[in-house]
Order: structure tokens, then C-alpha cells, then sequence
């Protein structure tokens, strides 16, 4: 799904898109509900992932957990060009079971940073090949035949995701039970068994942000998801909480480059 010259979506299979980015603009804080695998050929990415942050070189490959909180822009806005895959956790654990035989075993879908050359080629052919209108068949076959190849070489330089505070877990998996809803710093500290301060602290430290902004990601990747479904723009602000619908679209402009309508109208082509 094209947009413009420096921006351009596209999802050619279910539970997989893609995105090419040659603009020189930042993607501050936030988080993907699937996976992320992303490469760039031209110049280095800064990012920022659990705190620390690196340059990712052109021909490295890093790949990040869904929710996991993370920022980038690029090193030289003249010479970007920003890969990335998106991948749901249905996707994921098929692969899996391709690949592994189950599908929770251990695979490359972790917080991994990789240096293979050749598997970095494939991929980048990936990545223009599902950019381009191809027949089905060889897009799956496109997709299976390089993954494989991730799933033989990743591994060698696994980042472990640290240990989680337990009530952090609490309060994230409430902020996805009510994601609709007006929840209020005191109720969510209460379901931590801790202070408001307290909980704001710890959940920055676990997330990378205060558990409102942490929200306000769940629910534009939700409001993605439901927009990309052909939901009308009103319900789905109304679905995911947002105020009205042209507080969605300031957000989801803000956060995806493109507004409700344009993304819905990109998706509607594929």
C-alpha cells in the first residue's frame, strides 16, 4: 500500500506487513503488539530498546518483542532507508510449528540483535519482493524460504529479556482488559499493592514509560488492527477509549505517519 515516495505500507499476507521509510522522521517511544524484525540500507538507525541505546549498522538485523518499548531515527535523514517486518504472534507461532515443531519453542522471535551478511541479503530481497504486486504462491513461498534461513542463524548473540516485576505484569494485563475505559493512577497502584508513585517508577524502569502512555500505544495499535478491519473511524475511537475521533486521528497520525482514513484506504488494496 503506497503512499508516498518515503513512506509506503504494504500487508501482502495475513499477519505480516511491511515498511519502507526513507524520511528523515523520528519514531519516538512506543511498541508494536506482534513482532518487530527491521533493517536499513543506507546509513545508521539510533535506537533506543530496555533502556540502553546502540546504532544499528547497515547490515545488521535486530529484532524486537511485542510491547516492548523502543525508539529510533536515523543517523543521517538524507540517506535513510528503513526496512521492517511486522509480524502477529498468530504468525509467529505458525512459524514455529514449520519450523520447530511447536509452537513455543525456542525461535529467533526474541529481543536479538544479528550479523549475517547473506541472511541480511535475503531478507532486504524479502522486503522488496512483498513491496511488489507478485502472485500469491510466490509470496509464501518467498516468505517461508528466507525465514527458514532466520530460524538456521539466529540465536548466536540472544539478548534475554530481563526479569519482569510481577505487578507490573498485573497492570498491563488490566490496561488490556479495559483498554476502553477511564482508569484512574489509584486503581492501578491498588492492583500493584503499591504507592502511585511507587508504581510509576517501576513500571518506567520495567516498560521504558509511565503506564498512561503505555496505554495510549495498546490502544492505537488496537485502533490499527480494528481500522485495518474496515471499522469506521468513529467506533473504533470509541472501542479503543480515545476521546473522540479527531483525538484518534492526532494520535495515529502522530504515531504511524498516515491518518486513520489513509491507512484504511491503503489496507482496502490488498
Amino acid at each position: 500500500m503506497k503512499n508516498d515516495d518515503k513512506l509506503i505500507y504494504s500487508s501482502p499476507v495475513e499477519g505480516v506487513e511491511v515498511l519502507s521509510c526513507s524520511s528523515g522522521r523520528e519514531f519516538k517511544s512506543h511498541l508494536h503488539d506482534g513482532y518487530v524484525l527491521w533493517l536499513n540500507s543506507e546509513s545508521g538507525e539510533k535506537y533506543s530498546l530496555r533502556g540502553s541505546s546502540d546504532i544499528l549498522q547497515p547490515g545488521s538485523i535486530s529484532i524486537i518483542e511485542p510491547e516492548t518499548v523502543h525508539s529510533n531515527k536515523p543517523c543521517c535523514t538524507e540517506r535513510r532507508h528503513l526496512r521492517s517486518f511486522y509480524f502477529s504472534e498468530k504468525f509467529v507461532r505458525s512459524l514455529n510449528l514449520k519450523f520447530l515443531g511447536n509452537e513455543s519453542g525456542f525461535s529467533p522471535f526474541r529481543n536479538n540483535l544479528l550479523e549475517n551478511k547473506q541472511l541480511w541479503r535475503n531478507l532486504s530481497g524479502l522486503h522488496h519482493k512483498l513491496l511488489s504486486p507478485v502472485e500469491k504462491l510466490e509470496t509464501d513461498e518467498a516468505i517461508l524460504s528466507v525465514l527458514s534461513g532466520l530460524y538456521r542463524h539466529a540465536g548466536d548473540r540472544t539478548i534475554l529479556p530481563g526479569s519482569e516485576d510481577k505487578r507490573v505484569a498485573i497492570v498491563i494485563d488490566y490496561l488490556h482488559a479495559h483498554i476502553d475505559q477511564n482508569l484512574s493512577l489509584a486503581k492501578l497502584a491498588d492492583l500493584a499493592g503499591c504507592t502511585e508513585f511507587h508504581l510509576i517508577r517501576i513500571f518506567r524502569s520495567h516498560k521504558g514509560m509511565t503506564p498512561h502512555s503505555f496505554l495510549i500505544q495498546l490502544r492505537l495499535e488496537k485502533a490499527r488492527a480494528l481500522i485495518a478491519a474496515n471499522s469506521s473511524i468513529a467506533d473504533t475511537a470509541a472501542l479503543c477509549g480515545f476521546a473522540d475521533q479527531s483525538h484518534l486521528t492526532r494520535l495515529f497520525k502522530n504515531r504511524y505517519g498516515l491518518t486513520p482514513r489513509q491507512y484504511q484506504k491503503a489496507c482496502a488494496r490488498f
